[in-house]
């Protein structure tokens, strides 16, 4: 299971997020979904996963990994974005969110041993505020790596019989 198909599992399951009967959806992924999407597909309270800005390699000999970097976003739209109350109530109740995504994560972890990697002390959060959209929220940038394997690659590479020789004369 991805890290992103985990997420959508997790929102699926939360109270204030969960798909409704009726079709409503409340979960994104930039790994299914396009982002211009959001205004005529998207509901409220919302978790919206992307796969942030990039990844990249690390480890050691032996013990290779891939480190992905995803952004989760926690939003809620607001009808008045002058209504201060109104916009405190909607941030506290997306950082609640997190906070019980977090939790489950960590306690998914524990009991299952998913997502290792995973940790708290590396997960960086801020306040979100987009009064064109009329949507406040949170964001979490959350770095996590995998233990590298070849999962993506296949036989890419014809057979080269003559390459073969010339390597092995030149480097053994």
């Amino acid at each position: 299971m991805t890290f992103s198909e985990y997420i959508e599992k997790l929102a699926e399951r939360h109270i204030d997020i969960r798909h409704k009967k009726n079709g409503e959806v409340h979960f994104l992924s930039s790994e299914r979904e396009k982002h211009t999407a959001l205004d005529s597909v998207l509901h409220y309270p919302a978790v919206i996963l992307d796969r942030g800005y990039g990844f990249g390699y690390g480890g050691g000999p032996g013990a290779y990994k891939k480190d992905r970097n995803y952004l989760l976003f926690v939003v809620e739209h607001v009808s008045d974005t002058s209504d201060y109350v109104q916009i405190e109530t909607v941030l506290e109740k997306c950082e609640r969110i997190l906070d019980e995504i977090f939790n489950q994560i960590l306690e998914d972890k524990r009991k299952n041993r998913q997502w290792l990697a995973f940790s708290l002390e590396e997960v960086e959060a801020d306040y979100v505020v987009n009064s064109d959209n009329q949507l406040y929220g949170v964001i979490a940038a959350i770095p996590l790596s995998e233990p590298y394997k070849s999962i993506n690659c296949r036989k890419a590479f014809l057979l080269d019989r003559t390459f073969d020789e010339t390597f092995d004369k030149t480097y053994k």
